[in-house]
């Protein structure tokens, strides 16, 4: 399990290693979690659409809401609906990420208009789920879960090792990684973590031109083009919805703080600065010690773990995961000819040598 820090980085919470990824082991996993963690206010679970992912945190975590992961969600759309993926890709992912249901109608009559049976299949799955514009907790624009399969890639060497000795070689990884982004964020020379630091600027830009009309001290009217947001600096509030979602100001609010001359750090969330990512960072992964001078309780010494019960399956172990249809596949090399220098034959086939006369 994974968690998504400040500067967008992957901050491991914990491994498990079970025989099977069934609705025993999820749950069994989501209670250690929990044991661990506790429950957060504005906490959410984002993942794949995995059934026993969501019966486990159904039970562990019933109040917690269990979000969708956008690129898993359109692999099964583009599955589902080969006909018409291609169009459909760039209207389901605006649609997501629109931040108003004005824009969300308009895609999703978009959508239908070119094949109605994905509405209806993203109405089952639920608009909060995957929606921006009808979620009911903040993601801090966190819409994926596949920030994690970076780590799948990491650990593709030590997935033939033993068990005791793959968690030391995960162990270490991670011990190197938060080391790393330790350094990289004593190094921050910024109010908030690079990532939204350059984010905060490219919003500046696009305030520059934009009309502002206070009516009080903290309610305005700013003018986009011909559009007019109403922004409540007071409750931190834009009619564009991006202020209050992404927790940090939205280009509306900005052209107000540039005008009157705030501060913009005021209106972010303490999760986007930089002193909450050193804290971050402050607890280190500590190293185990040599096994000669393990104490180990005895009833931990006299525990016998069997073996994992299940049939292995015939064939070559898989070593590569398959990549839906939201992921990107490396492209295949095309055969150029030495002879001509064009694309999709050799020089043995190569029709354009010139002829003899």
């Amino acid at each position: 399990m994974y968690f998504i820090n400040e500067s967008g980085k992957i901050l491991p919470l914990a491994f498990a290693v079970v025989d099977s990824k069934n609705d025993a082991s999820w749950k069994w996993f989501f209670e250690r979690i929990r044991e661990t963690y506790g429950t957060r206010e504005g906490m959410c679970i984002v993942s794949d659409r995995h059934e026993s992912i969501l019966n486990a945190t159904s039970v562990v975590y019933p109040g917690v809401p269990h979000c969708v992961c956008l690129y898993h969600l359109w692999g099964n759309i583009k599955k589902n609906f080969r006909k018409h993926h291609k169009v459909l890709r760039k209207i389901f992912f605006a649609m997501a990420n629109a931040y108003t249901t004005e824009e969300f109608n308009q895609c999703m009559a978009e959508t239908y208009s070119i094949d109605e049976r994905v509405k209806e299949y993203l109405f089952d799955i639920g608009y909060h789920r995957w929606s921006i514009a009808h979620s009911n907790v903040n993601r801090f624009m966190v819409m994926t879960s596949n920030i994690a399969e970076s780590v799948n890639a990491a650990d593709k060497e030590a997935r033939d090792l033993l068990i005791y000795d793959l968690l030391d070689y995960l162990m270490k990884m991670i011990g190197r990684w938060n080391n790393t982004n330790r350094n990289e964020a004593i190094a921050t020379g910024t109010t908030l973590s690079t990532k939204y630091e350059h984010l905060m600027r490219e919003k500046m830009k696009e305030s520059l031109g934009m009309m502002v009309v206070p009516s009080t001290e903290y309610l305005y009217t700013v003018y986009d083009g011909g559009k007019r947001h109403i922004v409540n600096m007071r409750e931190r509030i834009c009619t564009c919805r991006q202020f209050q979602m992404d927790v940090m100001p939205c280009k509306h609010a900005l052209a107000i703080v540039r005008k009157y001359y705030m501060s913009e750090y005021e209106y972010c969330s303490v999760y986007y600065k930089k002193d909450n990512l050193l804290n971050t960072y402050e607890v280190p992964v500590y190293p185990i010690p040599d096994e000669s001078i393990w104490e180990i309780p005895p009833d931990v010494a006299a525990d016998i773990v069997l073996p994992p019960k299940g049939k292995i399956k015939p064939g070559r172990p898989q070593k590569i995961r398959y990549k839906n249809g939201g992921e990107s596949r490396p492209k295949k090399s095309r055969i150029t000819c030495g002879v001509c220098g064009q694309q999709d034959h050799n020089r043995q086939t190569c029709r354009n040598i010139p002829q003899a006369t």
